[in-house]
């Protein structure tokens, strides 16, 4: 199959499902994205020096964060789904199966990491007072930084690489896209608890492929609707 056979295949599927994808990729790109820098303080501060003062500084982001999460994950697994879809008969069972299944995982993650945070700031709205030391709220940074860092990461890694590997046997997507899937993917995997800012990197990642697909799907439409307008003329 060629390339262009493979990119003519995606897009005419279904009009509406390359932008849904590119929509419901585009809004997690942004609502994750925005959760991960009102807590950015949260992936790089030291959880033996958590204390009060930080504790409410971060009370504020924590609250929004809680909200925009279930939305993102929402948006995420639409984003998943739509593209396995648009594979068709194309994609092959295996790899599906493991996009598939890891994209369900990072979902899963980015609720406990968003809950270890709801639950953290919840303790201390309600007897942070009251408590002796920050022991609670130190295990809960930890964690949470444990989850994002690490853990999302190499799921985020298994991602890429299963819908790069799609992408290299259906020839879906130009060859520059499934390349840069595998730079961003590879190090997450290797070296991922070494990469705590990287993990913008994968919000951006799925930002990209939405705006590629919505063009994708924008230059279709204009072909389609010159080569009604050349039928009609003849």
């Amino acid at each position: 199959m060629t390339r262009t056979a493979g990119v003519e295949g995606l897009v005419q599927r279904e009009v509406r499902s390359p932008r849904s994808a590119a929509l419901a990729g585009i809004l997690f790109s942004l609502l994750i994205g925005a959760s991960m820098i009102l807590l950015r303080t949260g992936a790089v501060v030291d959880p033996a020096e958590i204390d009060t003062e930080w504790l409410d500084a971060q009370s504020s982001s924590a609250a929004v964060v809680l909200v925009l999460i279930p939305f993102a994950g929402i948006a995420f697994l639409w984003f998943t789904g739509v593209m396995r879809d648009l594979l068709g008969a194309l994609e092959d069972k295996f790899f599906a199966t493991v996009f598939l299944g890891s994209g369900i995982i990072l979902v899963v993650m980015m609720f406990v990491w968003a809950s270890a945070f709801g639950a953290m700031f919840g303790t201390y709205q309600a007897v942070g007072g009251a408590l002796d030391d920050f022991d609670i709220f130190i295990y809960a940074t930890a964690f949470a930084n444990q989850i994002m860092g690490s853990y999302f990461l190499r799921m985020a890694s298994v991602y890429m690489l299963s819908i790069g590997s799609l992408w290299t046997r259906t020839k879906v997507v130009p060859r520059w896209l499934t390349i840069v899937t595998y730079l961003v993917a590879v190090p997450f995997l290797l070296f991922a608890g070494a990469l705590r800012w990287a993990r913008f990197l994968f919000p951006a990642w799925v930002l990209l492929v939405s705006i590629f697909i919505l063009i994708l799907n924008y230059r279709y439409k204009r072909e389609r609707q010159g080569d009604e307008e050349l039928t009609l003329e003849v």
